[in-house]
């Protein structure tokens, strides 16, 4: 197996041609073919270059001839969106994504286990299972959200509950009319954009609020706006409530 895959890859994701890379490590363009084409491989000092300019690895270039010891593949979308990102995190940031990850593991297994279900009749019709947190999010002044406890709730499947990735329970008043304390809301993994309300995280407290600019904004006057800074994360849309009829079990 070789490393030409990965060499080609990386340089398709990076725009170049093969002979612009060849311009920019100081050989032919042919080299870069027969790299490619697992004719040949580059020499050590190329080899530097050609990590440094393609911005990749060892380990993602050489995946493949390891495969015996690293079963998992990783493409070059996932190290760049997903593997640096992660290792620029703090390690209060990397708990939450590592909590996210496992949640939504967990309701893709929940919803698997529905399917397999329904082929044996042991389920009703037109159910979902959604993750609730067991810790609230702020309408008020903040309340601290954890990555820690999320637990399956049942309910009916329409439109707004098959958008829904989480659900968590609102506090404080900062969002009425449009939420109330003790309201269950549904959260997204839709887009979030300037004016939405969205599910914010900002130093281990979690907020309900309408994106500003620079700011979290609540729909109750009475209280003032919030600074957001760079830091905060945006865990998802919120898309309405969770209505007690479409709750099946708790």
């Amino acid at each position: 197996m070789g490393i030409g895959k990965r060499i080609r890859e990386a340089r398709e994701m990076r725009g170049y041609t093969q002979k612009e890379l060849a311009d920019k490590l100081g050989v032919t363009s042919s080299s870069i073919a027969n790299y490619e084409n697992n004719v040949s491989h580059p020499k050590e000092p190329v080899l530097y270059s050609l990590l440094s300019v393609l911005g990749v690895d060892a380990n993602f270039l050489f995946q493949d001839e390891m495969r015996d010891i690293y079963t998992e593949s990783v493409s070059l979308d996932e190290m760049e969106n997903i593997v640096k990102k992660y290792r620029r995190l703090d390690p209060y940031s990397q708990k939450i994504v590592r909590s996210l990850i496992d949640m939504e593991l967990n309701r893709s297994s929940l919803s698997a286990a529905k399917t397999t279900s329904r082929e044996n009749n042991d389920i009703i019709e037109n159910c979902i299972y959604l993750q609730l947190s067991e810790q609230p999010a702020s309408a008020g002044s903040g309340v601290y959200l954890g990555p820690e406890a999320f637990r399956s709730i049942k309910v009916v499947e329409n439109q707004k509950t098959r958008r829904a990735a989480f659900c968590v329970r609102v506090s404080g008043d900062s969002m009425e009319p449009l939420y109330s304390d003790g309201d269950i809301v549904m959260v997204s993994r839709d887009s979030v954009q300037l004016g939405d309300i969205a599910l914010v995280t900002l130093n281990g407290n979690g907020y309900i609020k309408r994106l500003g600019n620079g700011c979290l904004i609540s729909e109750n006057k009475k209280y003032n706006s919030i600074p957001c800074p760079e830091g905060a994360i945006v865990n998802g849309c919120v898309i309405g409530v969770l209505q007690p009829e479409w709750i099946i079990e708790m």
